[in-house]
């Protein structure tokens, strides 16, 4: 912006100078035409015959100039220089010997090499003024207010584009930069608070069982001592059955203490090489299946390459998918790695039967389980989503063929060199 500033003022400038110098120039032009030449005078000749008698002549000659003399001639008489005398008379070349018209033509010559360079100057500031605020600043200032109406009005589905190398330029693309930084972060708040109601309601459905249990027992042992029948032996099993219900009412309580520590969880990030870290990774889970006579078979896609990860949520993510995964695999766990538009994704799938229907209907449930126990409430699959979210990523539970179950994990990270 300072270099087209220099260039328009430079311009400007070299403009008016030149229209003042022709202006000048034709002005001093039109005051000489109108002034008689300061070398031109008369010549004035008296010459005297033979007779006595005397004959004077004039004519306008000018100085330093070859003049014909006009001489008279008379019948029978013949005049020579001898007898001619020559006087030269200066003609007055004032402005008073001017005409009214040419003293009034002379004095706005005058006037116009003064007032015109002047006009000039003004007219050159004014239109350089403008033309520098319509074409450098009027574009970026009007993409910013329209920014800032966007804002405003609390609408970030919007984009700052001014492509252009300058200060302006480099405003609008941090302009932006913050736009995508509040864009981002209203997604992130939008998607916790999304996740809190999920949260919420994922409890309250999911203590529903405990809750009507206790009730069903407490309205039995009503029932039963307004009867008279409730037996010492019927007693002790009741209040065992609603402690081992307080239990796992008391282990929703930990868990969702739990899932509350993990969203306030930073991410720390750390540069790791794929895909050796991966292949470590994948090497020391492999010994757990073993002893559990199970194989763990690894793939990968990708090439060498550095990225920014959080190997601490990694390991809680791919340990807990593993530990629910060979639970159910009858031989085998697989563990696949991608790397594809900024996603690590991470397959870990077994030969086990698979998720059931109303499992993958689950997908929008904190607790993952089918265990009517209490004592497997799904607390991995739950940690493993708010991690994964956490890293910019997600969770998704699917069923392979021929048959097993399969969790695909997108974590986002940052290429380093």
């Amino acid at each position: 912006m300072k270099g087209a500033f220099t260039w328009a003022v430079a311009a400007t400038m070299f403009l008016v100078f030149a229209a003042s110098a022709l202006t000048i120039y034709g002005c001093c032009r039109i005051q000489k035409a109108l002034l008689p030449d300061s070398r031109e005078v008369w010549l004035n000749t008296r010459t005297v015959i033979e007779d006595g008698s005397v004959l004077e002549g004039a004519q306008r000659v000018i100085l330093d100039e070859p003049v014909e003399v006009n001489m008279l001639v008379l019948d029978g008489v013949d005049l020579t220089l001898e007898n001619t005398e020559f006087i030269i008379e200066r003609i007055e070349a004032g402005f008073s010997t001017l005409r009214p018209k040419q003293q009034l033509l002379y004095r706005v010559a005058g006037i116009s090499m003064v007032a015109l360079p002047l006009v000039y100057s003004i007219a050159g500031i004014m239109l350089c003024a403008w033309w520098f605020y319509r074409r450098e600043l009027s574009p970026p200032i009007q993409i910013l207010a329209d920014a800032t109406k966007h804002i405003r009005e609390q609408d970030l589905d919007f984009t700052v584009e001014y492509n252009r190398n300058d200060e302006l330029g480099r405003l609008c693309t941090a302009f932006e930069e913050m736009r995508q930084a509040l864009y981002d972060n209203n997604r992130q708040l939008w998607n916790m608070t999304r996740q809190r109601r999920l949260l919420q309601a994922s409890v309250a459905h999911d203590l529903r069982n405990p809750i009507a249990i206790v009730e069903g027992y407490v309205e039995y042992m009503q029932q039963c001592l307004a009867d008279g029948s409730l037996s010492g032996e019927e007693l002790r099993h009741t209040l065992s059955n609603l402690a081992i219900t307080a239990k796992r009412l008391e282990q929703y309580t930990d868990y969702i203490r739990d899932l509350n520590a993990m969203e306030e969880t930073e991410t720390r990030y750390s540069v790791v090489r794929l895909p050796d870290f991966l292949r470590r990774a994948t090497e020391s889970l492999s010994f757990l299946a073993r002893q559990h006579s199970l194989e763990a078979s690894y793939h990968s896609d990708i090439s060498e390459c550095q990225v920014k990860l959080d190997q601490q949520i990694f390991y809680r993510i791919v340990e807990n998918i593993f530990s629910n995964a060979i639970r159910f695999a009858k031989s085998k766990v697989d563990f696949g790695y991608s790397l594809a538009d900024g996603m690590l994704v991470i397959t870990i799938s077994d030969d086990g039967e698979g998720f059931s229907k109303a499992m993958l209907r689950k997908k929008n449930t904190f607790f993952y389980s089918e265990d009517k126990t209490g004592e497997h409430m799904g607390l991995g699959l739950a940690t493993s989503r708010v991690l994964s979210q956490k890293h910019g990523g997600s969770l998704e539970l699917s069923n392979i063929v021929p048959g097993g179950a399969c969790v695909t994990i997108k974590l986002a990270v940052n290429k380093v060199g």
